[in-house]
């Protein structure tokens, strides 16, 4: 089981960070629905790189996806991919940088 993981996804300058969930999030609906659990994500892209010392992200989105498998990292990472930039998983396209 994997509890985050940081992206660079390259064709949109921007770091995804994905986070899996701790199960109270789920609503009694999606137990339900069959869903088991879910990651939360976020995007986050640079103010600028010429810095004295801090890094300052604007969070640009974020979200939650939810599954009815307890998903491995690269699921998690494929299916919040698909979700946050609405476009199929590129794996070209993403640099792992950080998988906790």
């Amino acid at each position: 089981m994997f509890s985050a993981i940081l992206a660079w996804i390259k064709s949109k300058k921007t770091f995804l960070k994905v986070q899996s969930g701790t199960g109270d999030n789920l609503l009694k609906e999606d137990i339900r629905e069959g869903y088991v659990d879910y990651c939360l994500w976020s995007t986050f892209r640079p103010d600028c790189i010429d810095t004295d010392g801090e890094l300052d992200m604007m969070c640009l989105d974020s979200g939650m996806f939810l599954f009815k498998d307890y998903p491995d990292a690269n699921a998690a990472l494929r299916a919040c991919y698909t979700q946050a930039f609405d476009d199929a998983y590129d794996e070209s396209d993403v640099i792992v940088l950080l998988e906790e």
